[in-house]
């Protein structure tokens, strides 16, 4: 009997260790996918970036995550500017629960589709909502270029990797979010916005930086990427000092790569 028990036992702590995860193939190259966090994630099963990293590890930029965990409380609004699949965006809408708000934009149809799916298998309607369009300095339709096989990502910059294109409508944050804020009935008041946009965080950045002014406590985190903004002619170091002339911190999250996702907050 004292054996039995042993072998349960270790059974027991075999299956604390794989975190009871759940990788499902639901059909449409789709697989849902539940980890150690308990938030249900829809993904694209073609997708070679974002997929392979949440199938093998359960988790996307950890660092990251870490950081929106300690900024974000319940009643924060959070702004999800590139949500991709809607990792991120989903882990705010259980941190900032029902009285709290996430937006999150995607130009991408097929990924906003999985995204809607995701707010959906959570719970989440009441507080998250999921837009189709990109964030840039000017309104208009913006064509976004995609890439074989890194569906995850999409870019509204030049790239010799582009093998197809997709319209969709581009606003400043400030536009785009009144917009949001007349469809919910709900006053947008964000916390802690995150940008992560293949390169065109600047283009972003030039449309919302006057928006900020006045926004005391704004916290933003972005996937800052010089060698892009370099090949596009800016000047990278001129986009960390007009965060620091809007009265912006910068703070890494982390330094293993060219990108390097940081915090700026007033």
């Amino acid at each position: 009997m004292l054996k039995l028990l042993g072998k349960y036992a270790s059974v027991a702590r075999l299956l604390r260790r794989t975190h009871h995860k759940l990788m499902q193939y639901v059909g449409d190259d789709t697989i849902l996918i539940c980890g150690n966090e308990r938030i249900y994630v829809y993904v694209d099963g073609r997708d070679a970036s974002l997929t392979p990293s949440l199938l093998r590890d359960g988790r996307w930029e950890p660092e990251l995550s870490a950081f929106l965990d300690r900024v974000l409380v319940p009643g924060s609004c959070f702004i999800d500017i590139g949500a991709n699949n809607g990792i991120h965006a989903l882990r705010a809408g259980r941190n900032v629960r029902g009285e709290g708000l996430v937006v999150a934009f995607e130009p991408q149809r097929r990924l906003l589709d999985l995204l809607n799916r995701s707010v959906c298998a959570n719970t989440m309607v009441d507080r998250v909502h999921a837009r189709r369009m990109a964030i840039g300095a000017n309104e208009g339709i913006a064509s976004l270029g995609k890439f074989a096989h890194f569906t995850g990502s999409a870019t509204l910059t030049e790239n010799s990797q582009i093998v197809e294109r997709e319209e969709v409508a581009i606003a400043p944050l400030g536009i785009a979010l009144s917009r949001i804020e007349a469809e919910i009935g709900r006053k947008i008041q964000p916390d802690v916005i995150k940008i992560d946009v293949e390169g065109f965080e600047y283009d972003v950045w030039d449309g919302m930086k006057e928006w900020t002014r006045g926004r005391d406590q704004l916290i933003v985190a972005i996937e800052y990427s010089p060698v892009s903004y370099r090949d596009k002619g800016r000047d990278a170091l001129r986009l960390l000092t007009e965060f620091g002339e809007y009265g912006f911190r910068a703070v890494s999250t982390r330094s293993d790569s060219i990108g390097i996702p940081f915090a700026g907050s007033l």
